[in-house]
């Protein structure tokens, strides 16, 4: 895109006074400001014509002492001394060996430090003269860049989790109070069987009672404890995770809305499967969400003998696939190749985003997800596929 500002700006350019229009027009300006990457504009001298802010900040040249030097600046040795020698044979053959490709070179810097880049060369042309547009990112940058995004879809996952949840707070308060109601009602009978003097008939229906309301209170205990580790926020991480853990814990969340009732639950999952590696949370969050939006669906279609079936099984290059395939109303085609991209949604409140964020967290851990429709049970079909966590493979090898 500021490679195309860049050409728009050059149509302009005289041969006589390119250097004060390239310095002086204000759309340039913004870019230069406003770009990520150290831009730096030459002329097919490799002279220095516009001289970005990242670009002084990367590599400490002000503006006015970049801009007239030749490029071989910032370069490292040897490419430094050879660069003119590049430039000279391309002009003279039209052979490109480094226009339009992106690599990792050596940058050196106003004091002389040598630091890899990354940099990309593009090439624009104005009333006969030929420019190029240097971008460069410093590698400690790319690896800045990639945790900050890293760290945006962290957040954004995390929102998401606690929007779910907070869309389930009726269901939840139902689920929690269940257990609670009969903690209730069995401790106020053993309350009355000891009022009255237990003897040995009361002793066991004491007992009785006592270890409905413990397993009633784990009940409450355990569902409470995975709704605080679903909607907690902090860092990240990738583990090995058990397929089957991942699977039960996202099913107890996604069937709190009693949608269950009316589904036959179908689990094709093969004994001996290898962990995955996958952040948890956002593992839990991808299945819970393709769940609860069978569920949904099925839920919506109003017909009897609803199914939700759950399948995982090896796939190519190192990796699980996950499929979850209902019974539902399936998926409009006109929307299919969307439906993964921000604000598409198949539901009239939804935002859109759920499908959105289930992509960005399987293809930040080397997976794909996609949609196909079911042949069997006639609704959607979604597939994701995971990494084989490293110490399963090596316990498989």
């Amino acid at each position: 895109m500021m490679l195309q500002r860049g050409r728009s700006l050059h149509q302009r350019v005289s041969n006589t006074g390119r250097l004060s229009f390239l310095t002086q027009s204000e759309q340039l300006r913004v870019v230069l400001e406003t770009s990520p990457s150290a831009l730096v504009v030459m002329d097919e001298q490799g002279t220095i014509l516009a001289f970005g802010k990242a670009a002084q900040a990367l590599f400490g040249y002000a503006e006015d002492e970049a801009v007239g030097q030749n490029v071989n600046i910032l370069m490292a040795p040897p490419h430094a001394e050879r660069h003119d020698g590049y430039l000279k044979r391309y002009r003279e053959t039209g052979e490109k060996r480094i226009i339009g490709n992106l690599r990792v070179e050596k940058a050196r810097d106003k004091e002389g430090h040598i630091f890899p880049v990354e940099i990309s060369i593009g090439e624009t042309h104005s009333n006969g003269t030929r420019y190029f547009v240097g971008f460069v990112r410093g590698l400690d940058q790319r690896e800045e860049d990639r945790k900050q995004a890293q760290d945006m879809l962290a957040e954004l996952a995390h929102a998401s989790r606690v929007a779910a949840m907070g869309a389930f707070a009726t269901a939840i308060a139902h689920e929690l109070n269940q257990p609670l109601t009969t903690i209730a009602n069995y401790t106020e009978g053993c309350r009355d069987i000891l009022k009255n003097g237990v003897d040995f008939p009361d002793r066991d229906n004491l007992i009785k009672n006592l270890d409905t309301c413990s397993k009633q209170a784990l009940r409450a205990g355990q569902l409470i404890h995975r709704l605080r580790d679903f909607v907690r926020g902090g860092e990240t991480h990738k583990e090995a995770v058990e397929v089957e853990d991942l699977i039960d814990n996202s099913l107890t969340l996604a069937m709190i809305n009693g949608f269950r009732r009316n589904v036959t639950l179908e689990r094709r999952i093969p004994a001996g499967l290898p962990s995955v590696a996958v952040d948890p949370l956002q593992g839990q969050q991808v299945l819970f969400n393709l769940i609860r939006n069978a569920f949904e669906s099925m839920h919506a279609d109003e017909k009897a003998g609803q199914r939700l079936r759950i399948e995982v099984a090896p796939s190519d290059q190192g990796m699980l696939e996950f499929i979850v395939e209902d019974s539902g109303a399936g998926i409009d085609p006109e929307i299919s190749d969307t439906l993964f991209d921000n604000f598409v949604t198949t539901k009239g409140g939804g935002m859109g985003v759920g499908l959105a964020i289930c992509r960005q967290i399987v293809e930040a851990c080397g997976g794909a997800i996609w949609v196909s429709s079911s042949t069997d049970l006639g609704g959607a079909k979604f597939h994701f596929t995971l990494p084989i966590a490293d110490n399963s493979a090596s316990q498989g090898a």
